[in-house]
């Protein structure tokens, strides 16, 4: 039996009217342009992201271009290198000058304006420019410089090679000649990242320019730089720098000139000429390559000689005390060999209790002078006339005495005895020297001795035909009469005579005069050192500031101030 059929009937749905289904072709497509839009600015924002990174990587390549430049300047600048030092350029300006100024730069680094730029040292050899800032010619703008190769790109984009460059802008300088050669430099380098075969004046990627400022500083470097002998007026005939061995000395000779004409010639500075300058026998070869003709330098500063400065003055006087010591009996008053008085005092007294050995001997002991007092001793002298006396001070390391040929910055009453020259003069038979306490023997100590005359220079032109009878401030000594000492005559002259002299440690004055007979300067000490190291620790010169006195190395040192980058 057949079941019965079951007939199901499916329901439609709502029919959508035709204005309803154009609205949602109208969304359909809204929707894809808004995701097409997404998709765009999506693919811009990663194109232009790009872009952008690809710039800020040029500009930061340009900075690196500008850092590594200036590193290379610095590098050579700064070479230790004696021979080809480049170190003198700190103190010339290297720039444009005014741009709305036409005729203003300064190009003192180009070889064409050695003229124009003279140095305090004239005789440097500025023949040696660094290849780090190549000089174009004349007076024409420091070239573009390759910091890498064109034929290695920075980036592999495709295009042509990347490369970077440098260029030295500009410096400008406060550590000038006039300014002894300390201040700052102040450095401007420009970065350029550009592809190979572009011009980097008008098409580069990214350019930037470095500012830095560093400390200029101008030094004696070595102790053979030390002017162990300096002063305008020079006649050294044939005077020697020795060791104590006999073997050569070190030291350099400062001739001090007021006029930098002489020494800008071709052969101004031929070793001939020079020895010729300073009044050198044309065969002595010991002064061979040591002058440096200095240009207004002057002579170091009397206050360099000041460790606590205790004055010599009589027990129980406030009064200042000054010496004389003659044993020609010329003087009227004074008829000791020592005498002396305050500065309150015309009249000096006889002081003959310091005679020792028949008064063959004078000396002055360290309980004597400032009253056994003080870290260095000043004594000043009016007139020293030996013939055939020994002048004993007693000296020491941690009492130094500085023998001042001058009156001491009081009201000083004028001496009443008519012979008073204010000049020093040791015959052959005489003798003045420092000793240990209580010794006869002189310590070969030099840097415990100074002799000082800081006074206002005497009027007139001065020569070496000046003599200590009729002139004030010269030191005339002959033979072993002054064996060791350093002798500090700002105004002063220093004359050896016809006899073989000796003298062990250095002379600064305005006039030196040791071409009258044999002259040797002994720059070394017994004890293996030299001069110039004991008296930078003896007088804690370094702790002073004091560069040194001698030919100077000028070198940058640290940065004054904070990089700053300029973006154009």
């Amino acid at each position: 039996m057949n079941s019965p059929r079951t007939i199901t009937i499916k329901k439609s749905g709502p029919k959508i009217p035709a204005k309803e289904q154009g609205l949602s072709l109208l969304l359909a497509l809204m929707m894809g342009m808004v995701l097409i839009a997404g998709v765009s600015g999506l693919l811009l924002r990663q194109l232009m992201g790009r872009k952008l990174g690809a710039a800020e990587s040029y500009q930061q390549m340009a900075e690196t271009a500008a850092l590594n430049g200036f590193n290379r300047i610095l590098s050579e600048l700064n070479e230790d290198n004696h021979s080809t030092y480049k170190g003198y350029l700190f103190t010339l300006n290297h720039n444009g000058g005014d741009p709305e100024n036409p005729g203003s730069e300064q190009w003192g680094w180009n070889a064409a304006n050695q003229t124009n730029f003279p140095l305090r040292e004239l005789c440097t050899d500025r023949s040696h420019l660094p290849a780090a800032v190549p000089p174009d010619t004349g007076t024409s703008n420091t070239p573009h410089t390759d910091l890498t190769a064109g034929t290695s790109s920075q980036r592999n984009d495709g295009l042509n090679n990347i490369k970077l460059q440098y260029r030295l802008r500009g410096y400008a300088t406060t550590a000038t000649a006039t300014n002894n050669g300390i201040g700052e430099g102040r450095f401007q380098i420009e970065g350029i990242v550009l592809r190979d075969g572009d011009d980097p004046k008008t098409s580069y990627l990214a350019r930037t320019l470095l500012l830095r400022s560093l400390y200029v500083n101008s030094i004696v470097a070595g102790e053979g730089d030390w002017a162990v002998l300096s002063g305008p007026t020079l006649f050294l005939g044939d005077t020697k720098i020795l060791k104590s061995s006999g073997a050569v000395g070190e030291g350099k000779i400062l001739l001090n000139v007021s006029s930098a004409e002489p020494y800008q010639t071709a052969t101004g500075c031929f070793p001939t000429n020079l020895l010729g300058d300073v009044q050198a026998s044309a065969s002595n070869n010991n002064l061979e390559n040591r002058i440096i003709p200095i240009l207004e330098k002057g002579l170091p500063t009397s206050n360099i000689w000041d460790l606590g400065r205790s004055e010599d003055k009589q027990s129980g006087s406030d009064n200042v005390r000054i010496w004389t010591f003659d044993d020609t009996q010329s003087l009227v008053e004074c008829q000791s060999i020592a005498c002396s008085r305050d500065t309150n005092t015309a009249t000096a007294q006889s002081r003959s209790d310091l005679e020792e050995n028949n008064a063959a001997v004078i000396r002055l002991s360290a309980n004597e002078l400032c009253n056994g007092t003080g870290s260095d001793c000043h004594v000043f002298v009016e007139h020293i006339n030996l013939n055939k006396t020994r002048l004993l001070i007693e000296t020491s390391a941690n009492r130094p005495v500085v023998l001042h040929l001058e009156y001491p910055g009081t009201s000083t009453v004028a001496p009443s005895e008519p012979g008073i020259t204010g000049s020093i003069n040791l015959g052959n038979g005489s003798q003045l020297c420092g000793v240990n306490s209580g010794e006869t023997t002189c310590n070969a100590e030099p840097e415990q001795l100074v002799i000082l005359s800081g006074a206002p220079k005497p009027p007139g032109v001065r020569t070496c035909s000046v003599t200590p009878q009729t002139d004030q401030y010269v030191l005339a000594f002959d033979g072993d009469s002054l064996p060791n000492a350093i002798i500090h005559l700002i105004p002063g002259f220093v004359s050896t005579g016809s006899s073989t002299t000796k003298l062990n440690g250095l002379i600064w004055a305005d006039g030196i005069c040791t071409n009258s007979g044999p002259f040797s300067l002994i720059t070394d000490t017994s004890g293996g050192s030299s001069v110039v190291r004991d008296l930078n620790e003896l007088w804690d010169w370094e702790n002073k500031n004091f560069p040194g006195y001698g030919q100077l190395v000028t070198r940058g040192i640290r940065g004054t101030g904070l990089d700053t980058f300029r973006r154009w």
